[in-house]
C-alpha cells in the first residue's frame, strides 16, 4: 500500500507541475541521484544544462527563452548557463573560473565563437567534456541559426588532434548509459578486409566515428574487428579478438591484442589476420611499421609460416588484385600487351598531325609501333 501511494504522489506533483507549466507540450522525466535523491526535470522545446558536483554527468533542464534575436538568445543562454541550481545536487556550466569573456556570431556560416580567460584549462579533463557538451547542446539547439561553436581559450582557439580549430556541433557528443558525455571524433580513413572466399583482402574506404577518449590507431583496430559495411567482405580477425592497447612512437605503431587474435579465421592464411591490421595501420599518417605485442608479451612462435615478433611493414601482396589495366600495367608491365589484346582496348587518337601526311605503308607501321607505345597512357586512363 505504501509503494502504491508513493507512486500516486508521484504522479500527482508530475501533473500540478505540468498545468502550472501548461501551454507547451511536455514530457516528464525521473531520476534518482546517487544518494536517493529525486530529480525532476522536464523535457521541453528548449533545455539548458547543469554538471553534477561529482563532475561525471550532466542533466537537461526545461527553459523558455524570451530572446527573439539571435545574438540575444545567446547571452540568455550564457547568462542560464552561469545560474547556478537551488539544490547542491548540480552546478552550473560557467562555474568557477570558467567564465565567457565575450563572444562573435556568423550568419552566413551559423557558428558562434566563445572567448575564455586561459583559467578554462584549469578544469579536470572530466569537467572540461562536460562543460563542452553542456554548451554546444544549449547554443546549438537553435539549429536554425547557430549549428557550430567554436572555443577560443586565451588567444588560442581550440583545436583536434589535426591542429585545426574545433567546430563543434550536437551530434558531436554522445550520452553513454552511464550519463557521461564524450566527445566524438570522426576520420574518414582506408581499412582492409578479407575478400568474400578469404583468398585475400580488399579495401573499403569508411568514415570512423569514435570517443575522443581513444585514439584513432585503436579505432582502426577495434573497426576492423567488428567488421565491414558490405556484405561481400568479412573481417580476417577473430571476432572475439580484446584490444589491449594502441600507441604510437617514431612511426612504429605497438599493437597490443589477445590471444584470440592468433587463432585462423575459417580457412583464411593467418596473414590475412596480420596484414589486415599492418596495412590499414600503415596508411595512417606517421605511422610506416607495427610491432605486434599477445597480451603485453612478443610472440616468437610462427603460424601458417607468419612471424609477427618483429616491425612489419605494409605488403600490398595480400590484397586483392584489380581487373583494371592501370593496376595490370603496375603489377606484370611485360604482360600490358597482352592484357590489352585480350580486353580489346583500343590505342589512343593520336593529335592532329601537321607534318605531311606519310604514305598508307608508312601509316601503318607508325600506327602499330605508336600502339605499343601509347599503350600505357591508355591504361593509366
Amino acid at each position: 500500500m505504501r509503494k502504491k501511494s508513493r507512486w500516486i504522489g508521484i504522479f500527482l506533483c508530475i501533473f500540478c507541475v505540468c498545468a502550472v507549466l501548461g501551454g507547451c507540450a511536455q514530457i516528464r522525466s525521473l531520476f534518482l541521484t546517487e544518494d536517493g535523491q529525486e530529480v525532476v526535470t522536464t523535457a521541453v522545446s528548449h533545455r539548458i544544462y547543469w554538471i553534477n558536483r561529482e563532475e561525471t554527468r550532466i542533466i537537461e533542464v526545461a527553459k523558455e527563452f524570451a530572446s527573439t534575436e539571435v545574438e540575444d538568445l545567446i547571452n540568455e543562454c550564457l547568462a542560464d548557463l552561469s545560474e547556478a541550481p537551488d539544490d547542491n545536487v548540480y552546478r552550473s556550466v560557467l562555474y568557477g573560473n570558467v567564465h565567457v569573456n565575450n563572444f562573435t556570431y556568423d550568419a552566413d556560416s551559423k557558428q558562434v565563437t566563445l572567448y575564455f580567460d586561459e583559467s578554462y584549462n584549469e578544469q579536470s579533463r572530466e569537467a572540461e567534456i562536460l562543460t563542452r557538451a553542456a554548451i554546444v547542446k544549449t547554443l546549438t539547439q537553435f539549429n536554425d541559426d547557430i549549428q557550430y561553436v567554436s572555443f577560443v581559450i586565451g588567444e588560442t582557439p581550440l583545436t583536434g588532434d589535426d591542429g585545426n580549430t574545433l567546430l563543434m556541433r550536437n551530434k558531436d557528443f554522445v550520452l553513454d548509459i552511464n550519463g557521461n558525455m564524450e566527445y566524438v571524433r570522426e576520420d574518414y580513413v582506408t581499412l582492409y578486409f578479407a575478400n568474400d572466399d578469404r583468398s585475400a583482402l580488399k579495401v573499403e574506404d569508411v568514415v570512423v566515428k569514435y570517443l575522443s577518449k581513444i585514439n584513432l590507431e585503436t579505432a582502426v583496430v577495434n573497426s576492423l574487428i567488428s567488421g565491414p559495411i558490405h556484405d561481400d567482405l568479412h573481417s580476417a580477425i577473430p571476432e572475439d579478438t580484446r584490444v589491449n592497447k594502441v600507441s604510437v612512437k617514431e612511426g612504429i605503431c605497438y599493437v597490443d591484442l589477445s590471444k584470440e587474435f592468433l587463432q585462423r579465421v575459417d580457412d583464411q592464411s593467418f596473414a590475412l589476420n596480420v596484414y589486415s591490421i599492418v596495412n590499414s595501420l600503415t596508411q595512417l599518417s606517421g605511422i610506416s611499421r607495427v610491432q605486434f605485442m599477445i597480451d603485453g608479451e612478443i610472440f616468437t612462435e610462427s603460424i601458417d609460416g607468419v612471424k609477427i615478433d618483429g616491425l612489419i611493414e605494409k605488403d600490398m601482396s595480400f590484397v586483392e588484385k584489380q581487373t583494371k589495366a592501370s593496376d595490370v600495367e603496375e603489377d606484370n608491365p611485360l604482360d600490358l600487351e597482352k592484357e590489352i589484346r585480350e580486353r580489346g582496348i583500343g590505342a589512343p587518337e593520336t593529335e592532329v598531325q601537321t607534318e605531311p601526311a606519310q604514305s598508307a605503308v608508312e601509316e601503318s607501321e607508325t600506327a602499330q609501333a605508336g600502339s605499343v607505345e601509347e599503350t600505357p597512357a591508355v591504361a593509366q586512363e
